[in-house]
């Protein structure tokens, strides 16, 4: 567990749920505000949801982060990147569709939505790291070519990483379809054929066709496989996992180091949403029960320490939620890994408001 009380540490400041109508006051607290300039490109990076999910942050909780960016004469735009597996979010035509679905138009909140990786997720610029696993990550023109960018990140279970928060955000949510690929190319999942019923759900979930039934069982290519993830969420018989091996270690490490890069060139500040807390991201396209109790709003201007600190208040109201939903996975890893690079401090002062 991250120290909540050292001294010289980032602060992170927590909004419980119960107070949640008063996120203005959260945003004015934080160093947020004071942080925009007048005429600067704002890229708010969020998730607009997946099409019949529903735990992405809501329109309504982005409208207040709008005001006071526009209150600072800043130029605010919505923004998140092509998907790499099948559904409407691989491209930015389809992508915005669901957006305005969900309520993230420019008719509804008055600034435009970007998808930053372009039309087809392609438009990228190569951003120099001193990574283990990259020396350079593919991260979207859109982000790239912002002044500034502000982390709006539901805060859940993710079945590669254990949780998902901001670093997941930036990471995998600031690559384009190519860096997606980099990031997942280790993790291809297990098949374990006498648990298959032969349905055959998974297949239209796998966006490089590297999954077929023969003789009534699912078989997986795995020199096509993309290591999304996406088929282990279909499958309800347990036929596909994740086996916690040194594949997905590597996986949480190649994110953090997308992370890194994401906002190497461009400063940022963080909101968690810990809310509606889920064992999957909301890529899932499903409305899933939440698995612990709602906690509240936080803000910092470290993504290490926001999400060391998130995942610390879910585990001490709900207890360790993420490891029964994913038992073969150690999130602590991303925060780990992200320490020791440089991206930010697991150590954090808890500051509510």
């Amino acid at each position: 567990m991250a120290e909540t009380n050292p001294d010289k540490a980032p602060e992170v400041i927590f909004l419980p749920w119960e107070k949640r109508d008063r996120l203005d006051s959260l945003i004015e607290r934080s160093a947020f505000p004071s942080s925009i300039s007048k005429g600067e490109y704002l890229a708010i990076k969020m998730h607009f949801g997946e099409r019949g999910g529903d735990g992405h942050v809501k329109p309504e909780f982005i409208r207040p982060f709008i005001r006071a960016a526009k209150s600072k004469k800043a130029k605010p735009f919505l923004t998140d990147t092509c998907t790499i597996y099948h559904g409407p979010r691989n491209n930015a035509v389809e992508h915005l569709m669901v957006a305005a679905e969900h309520g993230f138009s420019l008719n509804r909140l008055q600034i435009p939505v970007i998808i930053a990786d372009g039309l087809l997720g392609d438009e990228h610029r190569e951003i120099p790291i001193p990574g283990k696993h990259f020396s350079k990550v593919k991260i979207a023109t859109g982000i790239t070519n912002a002044d500034r960018m502000l982390v709006i990140s539901h805060f859940k279970g993710h079945v590669l990483t254990g949780f998902g928060g901001a670093i997941k955000n930036i990471g995998m949510g600031c690559g384009s379809r190519k860096g997606k690929f980099e990031m997942h190319s280790s993790a291809a999942p297990k098949v374990t054929s006498q648990k298959c019923v032969g349905c055959g759900m998974c297949i239209p979930t796998c966006a490089q066709s590297a999954l077929k039934l023969s003789d009534g069982k699912i078989e997986l290519d795995k020199k096509l496989c993309a290591g999304c993830g996406e088929c282990i969420i279909a499958c309800h018989t347990a036929a596909l996992s994740i086996t916690w091996n040194e594949e997905t270690k590597n996986v949480q490490e190649r994110i953090v180091e997308y992370a890194l890069g994401a906002v190497k060139d461009i400063p940022a500040y963080y909101f968690n949403f810990v809310c509606h807390i889920t064992p999957n991201c909301d890529c899932t396209g499903i409305r899933e029960k939440p698995i612990a109790a709602d906690v509240g709003i936080l803000a910092s201007e470290d993504p290490v320490a926001i999400d060391a600190a998130s995942l610390e208040l879910v585990v001490q109201n709900s207890g360790d939620v993420f490891k029964k939903a994913h038992p073969e996975l150690d999130c602590s890893l991303q925060l780990e890994y992200a320490k020791k690079i440089g991206l930010g401090s697991r150590k954090y002062k808890l500051v509510e408001l």
